[in-house]
């Protein structure tokens, strides 16, 4: 793993450089097009069509726009990807010594998602457990974790009707604190139920998906001595449950010796 790490670390970076130029070429391209395009219709309508790239003017004027943007989209894609290779590639394990409050780390997380959770579904609640015990490790971290399972739920839902739900409890019989994150979205089909957490498994190739956001969260949960389980039932939703151990902190008190 140590050696993957650093093989694809090095391979985003490759990746990384030459995707800025395309990025920064495109976005002037795009720029350079918007300001040229009005003195290419007066030529056209004094003149008449005329050739562009090998093809007539009047077949294109309305293409090249989209061609530029597309271009632009595309480096968001990669940028994207690079930045999950980044994160899956990442060996720094942070600040582990924290106490953590999971109901600020949920807190938090929607915060941060909120116009796409307003975008998802009309139907979102998050319900805190009060008084929960401290987890130790990093906030950051288990931050990262919540944003990716919220994330995968909206885009698991097929329609705002369709309902999300966060909670947080405390199993006293496991001692642990857990957060669940619960949509009615697609499901998962049964065959797919094994390879969810491999990495580079996704079945979001034709949008978005890069197929990394699960293996990084579990390996992050992981190394909190935690565990990420997954029930789900395709057309009906899925449910990805957190379970974090709780923290019992020694208090140690020194004696002063005369």
């Amino acid at each position: 793993m140590v050696s993957l790490g650093i093989l694809v670390s090095g391979v985003a970076h490759e990746i990384n450089n030459p995707n800025n130029f395309i990025m920064m070429n495109a976005a002037i391209c795009k720029n350079v097009w918007n300001d040229v395009k009005p003195i290419l219709q007066r030529y056209y309508e004094e003149n008449g069509d005329f050739s562009l790239g090998g093809l007539s003017y009047i077949s294109q004027r309305k293409d090249i726009g989209n061609l530029i943007s597309d271009i632009l989209e595309g480096g968001t894609r990669i940028q994207r990807i690079v930045d999950s290779l980044r994160d899956f590639a990442r060996q720094d394990s942070g600040d582990m010594d924290g106490l953590v409050n999971i109901n600020a780390i949920v807190e938090s997380a929607t915060s941060i998602l909120k116009n796409l959770i307003k975008k998802s579904t009309s139907h979102f609640s998050v319900e805190y457990a009060p008084s929960l015990p401290t987890v130790r490790g990093s906030s950051q971290q288990l931050e990262q974790v919540v944003i990716n399972l919220i994330t995968n739920s909206c885009h698991a839902l097929q329609n705002p009707e369709k309902s999300l739900t966060i909670s947080t409890a405390y199993d006293k019989d496991s001692d642990c604190v857990t957060i669940r994150c619960r949509d009615e979205g697609m499901g998962i089909a049964p065959e797919n139920m094994k390879h969810i957490m491999d990495p580079f498994f996704t079945t979001k190739q034709s949008t978005d998906g890069t197929g990394l956001g699960l293996s990084v969260s579990y390996g992050i949960v992981e190394k909190h001595n935690g565990n990420l389980e997954f029930t789900s039932e395709l057309g009906k939703g899925t449910t990805a449950t957190v379970i974090l151990p709780v923290y019992h902190g020694t208090e140690f008190i020194v004696e002063s010796v005369s």
